[in-house]
């Protein structure tokens, strides 16, 4: 097992980990529901909350797992960004001007007019509101730097605690975009 097969287990393991400690609470109202006056759920959830750990565990594996077969069928992945809700790229390219910028965000946004809309837009940055797939929303915000632009991507929702690979596909999808558009 190399070094980056290994980080990235730790980094499984512990987003596990958080995945099953947010859910627990969760469970734990739903076994409290079964054995109170509220009867409805599954008859193996009687005992005590010794399934709502086991619910959590297994609810925190389904989630992690999908969410970092998300993230191998993107590829390319920092290791620093992995399993990151909040991805950053950077595009190191200082010659385009304002014009240029504006060019290709207005181009952006009219390649895809259902699922972006400009939120602000500033001489240095902007903030693009990206729809996704079952009401999921994500705020992408384009810099220019000193270095040239960095795109960051981040959901919408503090509650947010897997997204799937949804950012990670914003940030290289915009990415793509402005280096492509002349």
């Amino acid at each position: 097992m190399n070094s980056r097969s290994l980080f990235k287990l730790v980094v499984y393991l512990i987003n596990w980990i958080k995945v099953s400690l947010i859910a627990l609470p969760i469970a734990a109202a739903l076994i409290t529901f079964k054995q109170g006056k509220m009867k409805y759920g599954y008859d193996f959830l009687t005992v005590d909350h010794n399934w709502s750990i086991i619910i959590a565990i297994g609810i925190g594996i389904v989630f992690n797992t999908w969410h970092a077969m998300e993230f191998e069928k993107i590829g390319n992945v920092d290791p620093k960004l992995y399993l990151k809700m909040r991805q950053r790229f950077m595009i190191k390219n200082s010659q385009w001007s304002q014009d240029a910028f504006d060019i290709k965000v207005k181009a952006l946004l009219m390649k895809h007019p259902k699922k972006m809309s400009l939120i602000q837009k500033t001489d240095t940055a902007c903030k693009i509101l990206v729809r996704n797939g079952y009401g999921f929303k994500d705020i992408v915000t384009i810099e220019q730097t000193p270095e040239g632009f960095e795109i960051s991507s981040k959901p919408k929702s503090r509650l947010a605690v897997v997204d799937m690979g949804r950012n990670l596909r914003n940030c290289k999808e915009i990415s793509k975009h402005l280096k492509e558009v002349g």
